[in-house]
């Protein structure tokens, strides 16, 4: 009984999963943004006064502010993987100089007459 809830479960949410997992957030949000921008627009040959103006400007700043909210979050993780990168780099670096060092030892106690030959 209890696989048969958990196997569900898991079923229920790969299906409420989005179809493309890769997408881009700013894509996503610049659709949504124009989606909204348009939808703000009076019919052609409406009554409508010049209102809508003042809320197409109130929309375009919040999306900018939600895209800088995307940047900042995004440059942060890039910050991040460089950190690990960097680490990464100076335990190669550390390796490398303790390779030097042995090979080092190695050479300098190697008979001169093998060279010779």
């Amino acid at each position: 009984m209890k696989t048969k809830y958990v196997f569900f479960l898991i079923l229920s949410i790969a299906v409420m999963m989005p179809g493309d997992v890769n997408s881009d957030p700013m894509d996503e949000l610049a659709d949504e943004f124009s989606t909204s921008f348009e939808n703000l627009k009076p019919p052609p040959n409406s009554s409508v006064d010049s209102d809508y103006k003042l809320d197409q400007a109130a929309l375009g700043t919040l999306y900018t502010n939600k895209s800088l909210q995307l940047i900042y979050k995004q440059n942060k993780e890039t910050a991040e993987k460089y950190n690990v990168l960097i680490e990464k780099y100076d335990r190669i670096i550390d390796q490398n100089k303790e390779i030097i060092k042995l090979l080092s030892i190695i050479a300098n106690k190697a008979p001169e007459t093998a060279f010779d030959e």
